[in-house]
């Protein structure tokens, strides 16, 4: 397994595994859950698993979940599937700046993202490290916010 850090503060790009083969392999998930704490966010390019797989590999990570609002696939449950068109008009609540489940009182390690189609323009998906951007918070607002939870 190969790893290219992207930025400084978030992201590595993995190559020379497949995600499937993690699904046996305890060590090779350690390796990539290691890889995960450590860059925050991996991108594994042309991972060709199935749905089952995709589930399979999330799992790894602890219980999967229902999304409240789009739910999952019947057949799959945990697995939110988004499918957008240009010929129909959608919410597009995916487009605007938000954190998953951050809302929870226990909100979840992550999610596993599989893109299957993405259009010629936009479609990106952009991430912060919120470890980070605690560590720069100014003293007297990381008091106030301490006081909150």
């Amino acid at each position: 397994m190969r790893v290219e850090q992207l930025t400084y503060h978030i992201g590595a790009e993995l190559s020379g595994v497949r995600l499937a083969d993690a699904i046996h392999d305890a060590g090779l998930f350690a390796e990539i859950r290691a890889q995960l704490l450590r860059h925050r966010v991996l991108f594994l390019r042309k991972q060709d698993i199935s749905r089952a797989e995709h589930v399979a590999f999330a799992r790894l990570f602890g219980d999967l979940e229902d999304h409240p609002v789009a739910g999952s696939d019947p057949d799959h449950p945990g697995l939110v599937r988004i499918y957008k068109t240009p010929d129909v008009v959608n919410e597009r609540y995916e487009n605007a700046w938000h954190s998953d489940a951050s809302w929870r009182e226990k909100p979840p390690l992550g999610c596993v993202l599989r893109c299957v189609e993405s259009p010629p323009v936009g479609g990106d998906t952009l991430w912060a490290n919120m470890v980070v951007a605690w560590q720069n918070l100014p003293e007297e607002i990381k008091q106030k916010i301490a006081t909150l939870g």
